[in-house]
């Protein structure tokens, strides 16, 4: 700072007598343009320069920072949507596929020469359930005990455990349990669809 004053004053002690001594030298002097050549003008203007460049800079890596934002955030919504497309997709082929025609009747709790337990251990003297499941009388060469199932009948669709078996249910049949021989009637025989669960 103290070596611009020395600079304006020397500037200004061989500048004034000059311009005193020639009367032809114009006296409005443009002091302005004279300090915007000084060499601290030059420095404040580079500064000015440099800061105004570097703002513009900032702006530009942000608006980059952003735009890549909104294209990771595009990337994700995208990847998601298959992921979904693919899982819907999956399902409508396990929902295609994995379904069985079986032919069912049913049998109550409360059937005549029937013991109460099934073949896996289960009383079924008071229940048509085990563990919130129903319970079904399979051929175990076909589902094996103790297999989860889900049944679709013309009534009611539910999941079941193979938890039985009977003389007459060979092949693609299945008994399922009910609460008596008389809702059973009432149900009589047809058609379902089974998939196993695990």
């Amino acid at each position: 700072m103290n070596k611009y004053k020395i600079i304006l004053a020397i500037f200004f002690i061989f500048l004034f007598p000059i311009s005193l001594i020639d009367e032809n030298v114009n006296n409005d002097i443009d002091y302005k343009r004279i300090f915007q050549n000084t060499p601290k003008n030059s420095y404040d203007n580079m500064i000015t320069t440099i800061v105004t460049s570097a703002k513009q800079l900032e702006k530009q890596k942000n608006e980059k920072r952003q735009e890549l934002k909104r294209l990771m955030h595009e990337k994700e919504i995208r990847k998601e949507q298959l992921r979904i497309e693919r899982q819907q997709k999956d399902s409508s082929i396990k929902e295609n596929i994995e379904w069985l025609n079986f032919h069912a009747t049913y049998y109550g709790n409360d059937c005549i020469g029937c013991s109460g337990i099934t073949a896996t251990g289960i009383n079924v003297q008071k229940t048509i359930y085990f563990k919130g499941l129903r319970i079904v009388a399979v051929d175990p060469t076909i589902i094996p005990l103790g297999t989860i199932v889900e049944i679709k009948t013309p009534n009611e669709r539910f999941k079941a455990i193979a938890a039985d078996k009977g003389g007459a249910i060979k092949g693609y049949r299945l008994d399922i349990l009910v609460e008596s021989e008389r809702v059973s009637a009432q149900y009589g025989r047809h058609n379902v669809q089974l998939r196993i669960i695990k």
